[in-house]
């Protein structure tokens, strides 16, 4: 099958389409100019589209000819772009991924949207059925604007469309996320937000990259479905954070700093930064984003991505760790090696 992946030089993207390639799809990446796609190139069965979702004739051109659309292009993170940038690429570029799926008559569409949709202030086990709450962050809004874009033009277009909802995808290759968690740990500069019990919604990126896959070849009865994928294992804040400092090798964690504390500290920081007209830089030191996501608890039921789609997380948090934990202190003697080269 031919496919397009948009989004494939991210952190999910580049493993989904490694796997897509390893069961023997043919893989059309859509990439920015400006990425690196060295790797890609040299591999059989992946063609590379240079070009961005914002521009429909780059869409339409990417499209043609695939079967199917995972569509992973996305402005993430709460912090460092307008408000309008957030919109250009998460709901004007969706549009346009819509209507060249319509044009090409694409067997179907399977969007990445985010857990970001039910808000982070949760009570309770939340399901597909919850409802949006849009957090103070332009990525929040503006994943909430895609999907009901999504829902309105898909029906109208006649596209056949899955979306998934990760939570917090974690794994080799995550430089911003688990990367600076980890560096954090490993200079004991990490605490615990609250009572650290809290449940942390994370789930490692082979298993997200197999839910789109799993989407993607499911009946009619997914079509026009939402799946929350996440590992329900149920991992608390002071698990996930000391698995890490048990694969480090450093003391445990425990020092906790009240939550309550922490959102006012994060509230001013942004305040601050924005008074400082530096939204569209560097985030402040601590975000009120930041902070729910791994101090809040987020309780997700996958009942209905396992029922319906077969999803069935395969790596709990000291498996997912130990390969993120590889990963990282690889990447970190690399780095070392290539400065002791140059100082010689």
């Amino acid at each position: 099958m031919k496919v397009l992946v948009t989004g494939a030089t991210g952190f999910l993207g580049k493993r989904l389409v490694e796997l897509l390639v390893e069961r023997g799809d043919e893989v059309r990446a859509l990439a920015l100019p400006q990425e690196d796609i060295s790797n890609m190139e040299q591999k059989q069965r992946i063609e590379i589209v240079e070009g961005d979702i914002t521009d429909p004739a780059t869409v339409a051109r990417a499209t043609k000819g695939v079967q199917r659309i995972y569509h992973l292009a996305a402005r993430t993170g709460p912090w460092g772009a307008a408000e309008e940038v957030y919109r250009s690429i998460n709901v004007a570029g969706l549009a346009n991924i819509l209507h060249a799926s319509h044009t090409h008559n694409i067997e179907r569409l399977i969007h990445v949207s985010s857990t970001t949709v039910y808000g982070h202030h949760l009570q309770g086990l939340i399901t597909e059925e919850h409802c949006y709450r849009a957090e103070d962050n332009p990525y929040s809004r503006s994943k909430i604007a895609g999907e009901r874009l999504l829902a309105d033009l898909s029906k109208d277009l006649q596209v056949p469309v899955v979306t998934i909802r990760p939570g917090w995808i974690y794994g080799p290759g995550d430089s911003a996320s688990f990367g600076r968690l980890v560096a954090q740990i490993e200079t004991r500069r990490a605490f615990l937000f609250g009572s650290g019990q809290n449940i942390v919604p994370i789930v490692y990126v082979d298993d997200v990259a197999q839910s789109l896959i799993l989407a993607g070849d499911a009946g009619k009865h997914a079509i026009g479905q939402s799946y929350t994928i996440v590992n329900d294992q149920r991992v608390t804040q002071f698990e996930y954070l000391n698995t890490i400092a048990q694969a480090l090798q450093v003391p445990s964690i425990s020092q906790k700093v009240p939550l309550t504390l922490l959102m006012i500290l994060g509230r001013s920081s942004e305040k601050l930064w924005k008074l400082a007209g530096r939204q569209t830089t560097s985030p402040p030191p601590i975000t009120t984003y930041g902070i729910t996501l791994l101090g809040c608890d987020q309780r997700f039921s996958i009942e209905k991505a396992r029922r319906e789609l077969g999803y069935q997380p395969a790596f709990d948090v000291q498996r997912g760790v130990a390969a993120g934990m590889q990963w990282y202190l690889a990447s970190k003697y690399k780095h070392v090696y290539r400065l002791s080269k140059r100082t010689r």
